[in-house]
Parts: structure tokens; sequence; C-alpha cells
């Protein structure tokens, strides 16, 4: 991730495996035809990310779901599944992401031995998963969403991690983002902070 000659491409497959294993490995064969470096997938229990009750976000409520809750027990994997995932991935050459959302996720892809770690924007100044990721020591992705500049800083501040070993992720939670929403004059604003971006 450190070679500036060649970008380093990640295939952002999230949850879109809608639950299904064999979708999800279907997904990795077809980032690693396509030439990317990395898949990134999203590893989330349910019960420690939302309540039963939790509303749909607006584009998310397209879907045949009534709730949060419901919808992310449906689209989910298991642990056991993500096993199997990363030994695919180890199989086919290419790198295997997932972004955890709550510390027990986090422990477990640690243990299972991911290389680098995404963070969302949602949990950009959530500082016990902050901390938590932080103990690895590996590479970390941040997520810039939603966030204000300050914030931004606060979460650095916070990390106090090796600029060579961080890298800050220009986002735009808005899905899909319109051209005039994507804010690419920000990257000037992030670059003086002298991280990779």
């Amino acid at each position: 991730m450190n070679n500036s000659k060649k970008t380093f491409l990640i295939a952002e497959i999230g949850v879109n495996h809608n639950g299904n294993l064999k979708r999800a490995f279907k997904l990795v064969k077809i980032a690693k035809n396509a030439g990317f470096d990395a898949v990134k997938f999203q590893t989330i229990i349910p019960r420690n990310l939302c309540i039963e009750s939790a509303p749909l976000a607006k584009y998310q409520k397209r879907s045949k779901y009534k709730d949060q809750f419901t919808m992310l027990k449906k689209i989910s994997l298991s642990f056991g599944d993500f096993k199997k995932l990363y030994k695919y991935c180890k199989s086919q050459k290419i790198l295997f992401i997932s972004t955890p959302f709550d510390n027990e996720s986090a422990i477990f892809l640690n243990k299972l031995g991911q290389k680098i770690f995404k963070i969302s924007s949602g949990d950009l100044d959530n500082h016990l998963l902050l901390k938590t990721i932080k103990s690895f020591k590996k590479k970390i992705i941040l997520s810039t969403g939603m966030s204000t500049f300050q914030e931004i800083i606060d979460s650095l501040k916070f990390l106090k991690y090796d600029k060579k070993k961080l890298h800050l992720l220009h986002c735009v939670s808005d899905y899909p983002t319109k051209l005039k929403d994507t804010n690419f004059g920000f990257f000037n604003k992030l670059k003086k902070l002298g991280y990779n971006i």
C-alpha cells in the first residue's frame, strides 16, 4: 500500500453477498480476475451494532426489510464463513480485508490474520474500537465520511499512529454519490496532514 508507483486497488464487496457465502466466493473471483489487490467485506454482529427497532437508512428503504436489525441478520456472514473466505482469498492470492463494527469482530479478524484494518466512517470517533485496533499494530485505513476536519484531526491525535501505517480515505456517505457531492477538493486539505490518502 505504500508503493507510490502503483495504485492499491480494493474491491468493496461489503455486504453485497447478501449473506450468501457462495456469492461471496464468486465476488472474490470476479475481483481477482479484474486485477484488484484486495477485497473488503464487513464483519457485523447485529446485536452489537443496533437495537432491534432501529429504522432503515434512506438508501436502504428500497430493500424488503422492515428495520436495520432484521436486515443485518439476513445479510451478515458468520465468523465460520469468514474463516472460509479468508482461506479462499489466500488460495486466490488476493488480500482479505473486512471492516469490523465492534470489538468482538476486530479481535476475531486480528486472530484470523487480517493485515489491514479499515475503520468505517461511523467509527471515526469510536475510541473504544480505535484503541482495540491500534493495539494490533497493523496498517489502518481510516474513513472520513460525515466528519468535520476537526473530528479527523481529533481521531488522528487519539490514535498517535505511524504515518506510514495509517491511510486516510476520503469518503462521501451518500450512496450512490452524485458527482457534484464528491468534494474532491478535500484531498488537498487531507494531504496537509502528512498521511497517505
